[in-house]
């Protein structure tokens, strides 16, 4: 192989691994961009009023599914629901939010802790829109959820960062 034909070997390596890091660094920003925004107004429920509730009931589930893995014969993870009942200025609401923004998930580990945290008739204290007090959240301020997902997105950008860095300088190689 003559040395043309090697740099430009080595041009298209270091041009695949700049672009995997620059993809990796656009999909970060795709995850984090939702997860701050969460993160964000998770942040204002902290600023609402609290008022006394009273846990309703709650439920406490383990989730199985089959899984055709080896060496695994099913998933398991835990989901957590409830209701409270609160008064404010008079007026008495029934609700079932527990963290803001939560983009429809659940930590399995924070569902084994809210089950034991959250009772039926333990007295709560819970944070409610002084706009629309039918809007509340049992634990306010950004969900475990946003805040796992966006650290895992701020990890996959430096990572990206660091893959273009370590193309530039022609460090490492991808194959093809």
């Amino acid at each position: 192989m003559n040395a043309k034909a090697t740099t430009k070997v080595a041009d298209d390596n270091k041009r695949g691994s700049l672009a995997f890091g620059r993809n990796l660094i656009v999909l970060a920003a795709l995850i984090l961009a939702p997860c701050l925004w969460c993160m964000g107004h998770g942040l204002l429920t902290l600023r609402w009023p609290r008022t006394d509730a009273t846990i309703v009931d709650a439920n406490f589930r383990v989730q199985t599914e089959q899984v055709a893995s080896p060496g695994r014969d099913r998933d398991e993870w835990n989901t957590f629901s409830t209701h409270y009942r609160y008064a404010v200025a008079g007026k008495e609401y029934l609700s079932g939010r527990i963290e803001p923004y939560d983009m429809g998930m659940q930590n399995s580990a924070g569902a084994e802790r809210m089950r034991q945290q959250y009772p039926v008739g333990s007295p709560v204290h819970v944070a409610y829109d002084p706009q629309s007090p039918d809007i509340a959240y049992l634990e306010p301020g950004p969900s475990s959820v946003s805040l796992m997902l966006g650290g895992a997105a701020v990890f996959m950008g430096l990572c990206g960062f660091w893959v273009r860095s370590l193309a530039k300088r022609g460090l490492g190689r991808m194959e093809t």
